[in-house]
């Protein structure tokens, strides 16, 4: 072996077995960072020039022979790369990589970005590691852009299929992506009676999606499932106001209700709780006790930004504003006059889409049983016979017409559907609605005894 690889395997360009442990791992191979960048370098180098002579010798050897040189390291190192950054030709000089963008000068490799490095630095580790390896990625995910992460690593099996890899990682998405491994989540660790990881299998062939069942089996508090994605508001103060469970946003409101009563039909999961939570969206009272027997409840508005209209809650966050009581009380009933005149001007629209869900929901219902296409049809026009548009409609406007003659603020707030009333709440306490947003999250996050957390939650 070549001094220069002998220093990539080992750590010295002198060692051998013996000092790996000292000289490539500081005595810490649980701990200690690797900064061998230029050892992978030499090593891809070593090996390439390791067949560019023996093609020579082959050719030399055999003159009346065409002799095809085999591909190095290096050369698939640069097809993987250029599959990967195809805005970035990986160039391959006698002593030296390079790389260059379509409009630019080229640079080398010490000069590359963290995420050119360590893509270029995780491919060549690879494809240097000795045959039928098991190799241990701890964060694979580090440095580099979501957008190709999957993908790497995706090639990166793929050119070593004689190696078996091993990946420690907190990216729940990341560890979903790899469709034919089994993953464990790693739970706890203890000392006594003697050392010992508490390590459980992440189950298979669920209806849940494999990011969210590792992300039941990893989580030590009850999951909370609840509307929308990351970054939306919802996810924000769910994730403030529960504090005590791992909020995972999962998209609509009916997303919600399926992953719950997914959840219920894995027994082996129960050991962590779940509960999920919806927008009031138009479900009736006895919908939501139903819902609520299932482990899914309804917020007290149509739309979870109203959560903020709500008396208990302006009041708390006037409060946190520094209004005094009265000027806060003040503010209020001036918000509660403008909802009541958006909602009497816009009633017809508000129970249109109220109608609108209503029919949709009962829709889903309808069960087709019919054998053949005469049945069917029959079934179809005796259950759609039992749904009255009309009298969904007229039925919601008379309630929510008593709900305004009796200005009933929260069940206006319960039956209309309008994000934008977030705005006027903003307005009402001398704030741009996106700034109300960031210090809601900031006074949340900042003191979880506030008056404002204590009535959200």
């Amino acid at each position: 072996m070549r001094s220069r690889q002998i220093g990539f395997f080992y750590g010295d360009d002198h060692g051998d077995f013996n000092h790996k442990y000292g000289r490539r791992y500081q005595n810490k191979p649980e701990t200690a960072l690797l900064s061998d960048f230029d050892h992978v370098l030499a090593a891809l180098y070593a090996e390439n020039n390791d067949v560019s002579i023996k093609y020579r010798h082959d050719a030399i050897s055999k003159p009346n022979e065409c002799v095809t040189p085999a591909p190095a390291k290096v050369d698939r190192l640069k097809e993987i790369w250029e599959k990967l950054l195809p805005h970035r030709e990986l160039i391959v000089l006698g002593g030296n990589l390079k790389t260059k963008p379509p409009a630019g000068d080229e640079y080398s490799a010490s000069d590359m970005s963290d995420g050119e490095r360590v893509t270029l630095y995780l491919i060549a580790q690879a494809l240097l590691a000795k045959p039928d390896t098991l190799l241990i990625f701890d964060e694979p995910e580090l440095h580099i852009n979501r957008s190709i992460l999957a993908k790497l690593w995706d090639e990166i099996e793929s050119a070593r299929p004689d190696c078996c890899f091993l990946y420690i990682t907190h990216d729940v998405e990341f560890a979903s992506s790899r469709h034919a491994a089994t993953k464990y989540a790693l739970r706890a660790f203890r000392r006594v009676p003697h050392d010992a990881w508490d390590i459980e299998r992440v189950p298979e062939r669920s209806e849940l999606p494999d990011d969210i069942v590792a992300t039941i089996v990893g989580s030590r508090r009850p999951v909370l499932f609840v509307e929308g994605d990351g970054g939306s508001l919802d996810s924000a103060l769910y994730r403030r106001v529960y504090d005590d469970f791992t909020v995972v946003p999962v998209g609509s409101c009916e997303q919600v209700i399926h992953t719950v009563s997914a959840f219920a039909a894995r027994p082996e999961l129960h050991r962590v709780g779940c509960a999920g939570l919806v927008d009031a969206d138009g479900r009736t009272d006895a919908e939501a006790t139903h819902l609520a027997s299932k482990g899914v409840y309804r917020l007290p508005v149509s739309e979870v930004e109203n959560v903020l209209l709500l008396p208990g809650v302006f009041l708390a966050l006037a409060e946190s504003l520094s209004f005094t009581p009265d000027e806060a009380r003040s503010r209020l009933a001036a918000l509660k006059d403008i909802v009541f005149e958006q909602a009497s001007r816009q009633i017809n629209e508000i129970c249109l889409r109220y109608t609108k869900r209503r029919v949709d929901a009962q829709m889903k219902k309808i069960g087709l049983s019919g054998s053949d296409i005469a049945a069917l049809d029959a079934d179809f026009r005796q259950a759609s016979a039992t749904i009255d548009p009309a009298a969904i409609f007229a039925g919601a406007k008379d309630a929510l017409t008593t709900a305004l003659d009796n200005q009933e603020f929260e069940k206006v707030l319960l039956a209309y559907d309008n994000k934008v009333l977030l705005s006027e709440v903003a307005k009402q306490l001398g704030y741009q609605q996106r700034a109300l947003e960031e210090l809601v999250g900031r006074t949340l996050r900042s003191d979880k005894d506030s008056t404002l957390h204590v009535v959200l939650r």
